[in-house]
């Protein structure tokens, strides 16, 4: 019994003095008394708490957040997020969901619009360069083939417009303003799968539409099939609808490279990400430049291959771009790598009908506003064609040159602004997306009146670089000031109607081309030219037309309401922050 008593006080004392201990750990700063082994009191020594472990320094958070404000380089970007593990991007939506955007400054937002906006302009200007190299070379080949090239662009550009899929950028720049980065992914598996299918109806209609829609459409012109042709080379109607259907059929193969360069590059601008562009689309133009001088032409005594060589040169480097592409950019740098899908790059599963769906509501009514856009010009070019002279199709060709090279400027500028409004849209963040149409419009505003002034002070010297004829260069000076209204408001209009499209108003968007174009400008020009049949009344039709366009669309964007339009944009992005915004 009295080893049974010196146990349970043994028991107790240490039970004692292991609470006591436990008490002064909790609070080492209340008078708590301890007992010793020895059963004497002593004062309880003060513990310092611990000091709470440092939070985990995140990297990848502080940095994307700086990306996101700051616009760095793709490489820089790639790098941060592959330090971490494979899977570290898949969290990066719900870790950085509660971060704010930090406030910028207007210069901050003009030099990011200007960085993209060059981007997207040598982009542009590479292929409108590789467009009047094949031209250029064509000529020298003979006007025959010049004319058969002409053509064929004719057809090959009213329909190639389904092949296009310019809203992929839209969806991905939205996705990734979200910060829902497998998304990003996942609509770039939509678009190929969309815009692929719809380019193998286009490839059929290059290859074996060609020749069948030029007899029909132009039937009336050329009544007998023995006719000859307004070339120089005294062919048949008929020679050069078989050479133009040639050409079509070759170009057809480029197609699958033009889709997967094209969406792929989308995929990247959406993100910000403008080097691949950059890089890829100067090196097309060089290589079609020189492979095709000397495989069209010849080069040291080698004759070259004439005609056929030059859509086969046009297809291989479309190829080589696509290649240059995925080969650098994807394999060796994987910028593609922190926006990889849910199931894999080639997994159809993330592939559903209600994204598919949602695909084609942006994208056939946009594509139909583009073909609409193609097909009014091809109007005004016939009604020119059949009531002006020689000499005024002439001018109307040169100037049409000139406004392209325009267009390339303006298109380079509203797709920037348009994917800036995304990224903002994507964020929830509606006021910073006003703010960055605002910019854009005004800069756009801006640019072009400078540019329509530049035409309407030298018209000669403009004109000059197309044409040495004195007689198509006083025409150039007569025509200055509805030129120059041509140039301000057909690029505006391209500027603006990147709004509604950026903001999922697609079928308005249809709605307004269509009435602009045909109810408006087509009856203006055809009034215009009956009145006066002169070049400079041609203009001040088409100018009068861009000016409805531009009117329709302004009165579209003015009631948007970004507030509804960010929480659109944040359901369509699938994350949660879309149900706690509504």
């Amino acid at each position: 019994d009295d080893d049974d008593d010196d146990d349970a006080k043994e028991t107790e004392e240490t039970m004692r003095s292991a609470f006591g201990k436990l008490a002064a750990r909790v609070n080492p700063w209340s008078p708590q008394r301890q007992r010793s082994s020895d059963g004497t009191a002593e004062e309880a020594t003060p513990i310092a708490p611990e000091a709470p472990p440092p939070e985990p320094e995140k990297p990848l958070k502080r940095r994307l957040s700086r990306r996101l404000s700051h616009h760095e380089s793709a490489s820089s970007v790639y790098s941060l997020i592959m330090a971490r593990s494979t899977g570290a991007h898949a969290k990066a939506p719900k870790e950085l969901e509660d971060d704010a955007a930090p406030a910028k400054s207007l210069r901050v937002e003009f030099t990011e619009l200007a960085e993209l906006t060059g981007a997207f302009f040598i982009a542009s200007v590479a292929w409108v360069g590789m467009r009047a190299t094949d031209t250029a070379l064509l000529g020298h080949v003979g006007t025959r083939y010049l004319d058969a090239s002409a053509y064929a662009d004719l057809w090959t550009s009213s329909t190639g417009v389904f092949a296009q899929g310019s809203i992929t950028g839209v969806l991905c720049s939205q996705a990734y303003g979200a910060k829902n980065w497998p998304l990003v992914g996942t609509w770039l598996q939509v678009a190929y799968v969309v815009v692929g299918t719809l380019t193998v109806l286009v490839a059929v209609l290059w290859a074996l539409c060609t020749g069948p829609a030029l007899r029909y459409l132009f039937a009336m012109k050329h009544a007998t099939p023995g006719e000859a042709s307004s070339s120089t080379d005294g062919v048949t109607f008929s020679v050069i609808v078989s050479d133009a259907a040639l050409y079509a059929r070759i170009l057809a193969l480029a197609l699958p490279a033009k889709v997967a360069f094209g969406q792929l590059a989308q995929f990247f601008t959406a993100q910000e990400i403008t080097k691949p562009a950059v890089v890829t689309a100067p090196f097309g133009l060089l290589v079609n430049l020189v492979a095709g001088y000397v495989l069209v032409l010849g080069f040291k005594g080698f004759g070259g291959y004439g005609f056929v060589a030059c859509p086969s040169v046009t297809v291989a480097v479309e190829w080589v771009q696509v290649g240059l592409l995925i080969g650098v950019f994807c394999c060796v740098l994987k910028l593609h790598a922190p926006c990889r899908p849910p199931h894999g790059w080639f997994s159809s599963r993330d592939v559903t009908a209600g994204r598919v769906r949602e695909y084609l509501a942006q994208y056939i009514p946009t594509a139909l506003a583009l073909a609409s856009d193609y097909w009014r010009m091809a109007a005004v070019g016939a009604m020119c064609a059949s009531a002006l002279s020689e000499d005024d199709l002439g001018v109307f060709n040169a100037a049409y040159r000139i406004i392209w090279l325009c267009l390339s400027f303006a298109g380079a500028l509203g797709n920037a602004m348009a994917t800036k409004t995304g990224v903002a849209l994507g964020r929830g963040d509606g006021r910073g997306a006003k703010s960055e149409v605002g910019l854009g419009l005004a800069t756009a505003v801006l640019a072009l009146l400078a540019l329509a002034s530049l035409v309407a002070a030298y018209p000669a010297q403009l004109g000059s670089v197309f044409t040495s004829d004195p007689a198509l260069i006083e025409k150039f000076s007569d025509a200055r000031y509805p030129l120059a209204g041509t140039v301000f408001f057909m690029n505006l209009a391209v500027v603006v109607e990147r709004v509604p499209v950026v903001a999922g108003r697609t079928r308005a968007i249809l709605l307004c081309s269509f009435v602009g174009s045909w109810c408006v400008q087509v009856p203006a020009v055809y009034v215009a030219i009956q009145r006066r049949p002169q070049i400079d009344a041609l203009f001040v039709g088409t100018t009068v037309g861009y000016l409805g366009l531009v009117a329709l669309y302004a009165g579209l964007v003015a009631c948007l309401d970004f507030d509804v339009l960010a929480r659109e944009a944040l359901a369509r992005s699938e994350t949660s922050s879309s149900s706690e915004t509504a």
